[in-house]
């Protein structure tokens, strides 16, 4: 059986390159007989912008946000999933405000304590899909470093899948054929 995987994309852009990708992807795992949601960050409702540094979270003995919304809801599920997958857009260097929102909701599924960091997550393999209408050095490198440092609470690498030069016209990328079939293996090996 495949593994169960999770894809949050964070797109403004509904139709846009990032969330053509994270489809591509989503059918390459299912291809490989995975199971996969994608929950679109930038349609969720939100009661607040993002972590409001409150440390509930922390101070509970739940691994959640107790801000209840729809991120909360997912971002408690994440422990479920065998891999989770965020899925951006370089806007202005970094992460989309729509997926940064969402993860620094993810801080909830940490304890960090003195001596050791707690996280029903630690089993998690962590992939990033990135599209960028610029070369690597326009953001994509940006994101795979600071990407790697949240992978890395779980003591695992990343696997990325990493677009430069995507063309602002998604029918172009559409037509990809080369782009299409490399994310579709991208899919099919998170779902080995």
């Amino acid at each position: 059986m495949g593994k169960k995987i999770l894809i949050v994309t964070g797109s403004p852009r509904r139709h846009g390159n990032t969330n053509l990708l994270a489809g591509w992807v989503a059918d390459g795992v299912a291809g490989r007989g995975g199971d996969v949601r994608i929950v679109d960050a930038a349609q969720l409702h939100y009661k607040t912008s993002g972590c409001t540094s409150c440390m509930g979270c922390q101070e509970s003995d739940l691994f959640r946000c107790i801000v209840r919304d729809e991120a909360s809801e997912i971002v408690a599920s994440i422990p479920e999933y065998d891999v989770l997958v965020l899925a951006t857009p370089v806007y202005f260097f970094s992460f989309s405000t729509q997926i940064k929102m969402f993860i620094d909701r993810m801080y909830s599924l940490y304890k960090f304590k003195a001596d050791r960091i707690l996280s029903p997550a630690d089993h998690l393999q962590f992939a990033l899909i990135a599209t960028s209408a610029g070369d690597y050095g326009s953001g994509l490198d940006v994101l795979e470093k600071s990407f790697s440092k949240i992978a890395g609470l779980s003591g695992k690498k990343p696997k990325t899948l990493l677009t430069p030069l995507c063309p602002v016209d998604v029918t172009e990328t559409m037509m990809n054929d080369e782009l299409k079939e490399r994310a579709f293996r991208f899919g099919a090996a998170l779902a080995e």
